[in-house]
Protein backbone atom coordinates (compact mmCIF):
# COMPACT_ATOMS: atom_id res chain seq x y z
CA UNK A 1 0.00 0.00 0.00
CA UNK A 2 2.80 2.41 0.60
CA UNK A 3 3.35 2.68 -3.08
CA UNK A 4 -0.16 3.85 -3.85
CA UNK A 5 -0.04 6.49 -0.71
CA UNK A 6 3.16 8.27 -0.96
CA UNK A 7 4.41 9.96 2.65
CA UNK A 8 6.52 12.70 1.47
CA UNK A 9 7.32 15.97 3.10
CA UNK A 10 5.63 17.87 0.64
CA UNK A 11 2.19 15.61 1.70
CA UNK A 12 3.03 16.67 5.33
CA UNK A 13 3.59 20.19 4.30
CA UNK A 14 -0.19 20.09 2.65
CA UNK A 15 -1.73 18.39 5.47
CA UNK A 16 -1.00 20.85 7.75
CA UNK A 17 -1.31 24.15 5.91
CA UNK A 18 -5.22 22.59 5.01
CA UNK A 19 -5.73 21.70 8.94
CA UNK A 20 -4.35 25.10 9.94
CA UNK A 21 -6.64 26.75 7.44
CA UNK A 22 -9.81 24.53 8.97
CA UNK A 23 -8.44 26.08 12.11
CA UNK A 24 -8.70 29.60 11.06
CA UNK A 25 -11.65 29.01 9.84
CA UNK A 26 -13.42 27.67 12.93
CA UNK A 27 -11.96 30.33 15.29
CA UNK A 28 -13.27 33.24 13.32
CA UNK A 29 -16.42 31.14 13.26
CA UNK A 30 -16.44 30.83 16.76
CA UNK A 31 -15.65 34.26 17.69
CA UNK A 32 -19.31 35.83 17.91
CA UNK A 33 -20.19 32.63 20.08
CA UNK A 34 -18.03 33.39 23.32
CA UNK A 35 -19.74 35.62 25.32
CA UNK A 36 -16.62 37.86 26.74
CA UNK A 37 -16.22 41.85 25.81
CA UNK A 38 -12.33 40.97 26.31
CA UNK A 39 -11.32 40.31 22.99
CA UNK A 40 -8.23 38.80 23.77
CA UNK A 41 -10.20 36.11 26.24
CA UNK A 42 -12.54 35.83 22.80
CA UNK A 43 -9.36 34.60 20.44
CA UNK A 44 -7.97 32.48 23.12
CA UNK A 45 -11.60 31.20 23.99
CA UNK A 46 -12.78 30.66 20.14
CA UNK A 47 -9.20 29.06 19.42
CA UNK A 48 -8.99 26.53 21.86
CA UNK A 49 -12.66 25.31 20.89
CA UNK A 50 -11.61 24.99 17.42
CA UNK A 51 -9.09 22.29 18.26
CA UNK A 52 -11.15 19.80 18.56
CA UNK A 53 -12.85 20.49 14.98
CA UNK A 54 -9.14 20.81 13.54
CA UNK A 55 -8.23 17.55 14.81
CA UNK A 56 -11.76 15.89 13.63
CA UNK A 57 -10.76 17.45 9.90
CA UNK A 58 -7.25 15.90 10.55
CA UNK A 59 -8.40 12.35 11.02
CA UNK A 60 -11.16 12.62 8.40
CA UNK A 61 -8.55 13.81 5.65
CA UNK A 62 -6.02 10.98 6.94
CA UNK A 63 -9.72 7.99 6.35
CA UNK A 64 -9.85 10.07 3.05
CA UNK A 65 -6.35 9.86 1.57
CA UNK A 66 -6.56 5.70 2.80
CA UNK A 67 -9.86 5.12 1.67
CA UNK A 68 -8.77 6.81 -1.79
CA UNK A 69 -5.11 5.07 -1.67
CA UNK A 70 -7.19 1.64 -1.44
CA UNK A 71 -9.12 2.19 -4.05
CA UNK A 72 -6.43 3.04 -6.13
CA UNK A 73 -4.75 -0.62 -5.08
CA UNK A 74 -7.92 -2.38 -6.05
CA UNK A 75 -8.59 -0.80 -9.34
CA UNK A 76 -4.63 -1.34 -10.19
CA UNK A 77 -4.97 -4.74 -9.16
CA UNK A 78 -7.95 -5.56 -11.67
CA UNK A 79 -5.71 -4.13 -14.83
Amino acid sequence: MSKVLKITPKTIAFDILLVAIVWVLFTLWFKPHVPSEDETIVTLVAAFTALPGAGTFYFCLQMFKVTLAHQRKLKAEKN
